[in-house]
């Protein structure tokens, strides 16, 4: 008698649990973390897609800010986080495929799921409004004369921003002044300041600043920057681009993998948000989970060539 009742209860409290729904994803609102200050070029682009992300998704979305060591502190954050699909990154290329290489960090590139890439776009060397620079010649002179005191600013060592003036100096055969910030935006006020003068960083800096675009770091002139000589065309071979995309931590139920994942699709596609990037000059460049894995992973190889041209150190 005494075992047929614990199987009754046992049985009951099984159809009991069976009859409870299980909250589908997601549950509470949702957390994109740049690992930039707010205002800089990741920050801007993802500020353009969140109302339709939030829609698609069905659920509000906070975007935190979670700033320092190049990208590398946010991009930690969420490497460590709940894996549920209520906390994921938005993130250039640099803390995804270059810092990891540079430095012993508590995460890797396969700490997490892919969720969609975003943008892409070549760098575009830029000053600030109404600068004495209005070509490649006419910056290459003055770094010639100076003798290494022409000052740049990038988003912090191993970034692209840093790397493609190394790049830039050593094809122009002049030496720079380099100046890390903690971000674009920092970047950009430093630039509005007097600070530094020259910069290399996502397109979208310029129309939002006002800046002055000198060159696009590619192999050809691109449709957002038609009347932007390449650095080609002043004899620099030089070519360079900052994607965007979005991550979660590793092991995220493929439930929230796959709703993320079609919100990013949905999001991109809105007629709002395709206006708000084409007015930021940043090419949507949408690839699903499967498209991106690879191609982050085909960027984590590149990645090592750039860095050892760079000159920069790597891990073992």
């Amino acid at each position: 008698m005494v075992r047929t009742i614990a199987r009754l209860v046992v049985a009951g409290a099984t159809l009991l649990a069976m009859a409870v729904p299980v909250e589908a994803f997601p549950t509470k609102p949702v957390s994109v973390v740049i690992a930039w200050p707010a205002g800089g070029a990741t920050d801007l682009m993802m500020r353009a897609v969140q109302d339709a992300f939030a829609k698609a998704i069905g659920q509000q979305v906070i975007v935190k800010n979670v700033v320092g060591a190049a990208g590398t502190i946010g991009a930690g954050e969420v490497a460590a986080a709940t894996a549920d699909g209520h906390t994921i990154l938005v993130s250039p290329i640099g803390p995804m495929v270059i810092q990891p290489q540079r430095m012993k960090l508590t995460y890797d590139l396969g700490s997490f799921d892919p969720v969609c890439k975003m943008v892409d776009s070549p760098v575009v060397l830029m000053s600030p409004p109404n600068s004495r620079f209005k070509t490649i010649a006419e910056v290459v002179a003055q770094a010639k004369a100076d003798g290494g005191r022409l000052a740049y600013g990038s988003t912090g060592p191993g970034t692209i921003p840093h790397m493609s003036m190394i790049a830039f100096a050593k094809e122009a055969g002049v030496q720079l002044k380099h100046v890390p910030f903690r971000g674009s935006a920092d970047v950009v006020q430093a630039m509005l300041s007097g600070t530094i003068e020259l910069f290399t960083d996502q397109p979208n800096l310029v129309p939002q600043y006002n800046l002055t675009p000198i060159a696009v770091f590619a192999e050809q002139r691109i449709p957002t920057y038609k009347d932007t000589p390449t650095a080609r065309e002043s004899g620099l071979n030089l070519s360079f681009s900052i994607w965007n995309a979005m991550f979660a931590p590793k092991g995220t139920p493929a439930e929230a993998m796959a709703k993320l994942e079609a919100a990013c699709r949905a999001a991109l596609a809105d007629s709002g948000v395709v206006d708000a990037l084409d007015k930021q000059k940043q090419p949507i460049d949408f690839r699903d989970r499967a498209g991106l894995k690879a191609f982050a992973e085909a960027e984590y190889a590149k990645a090592r060539v750039l860095i050892e041209e760079a000159g920069l150190k790597t891990n073992p």
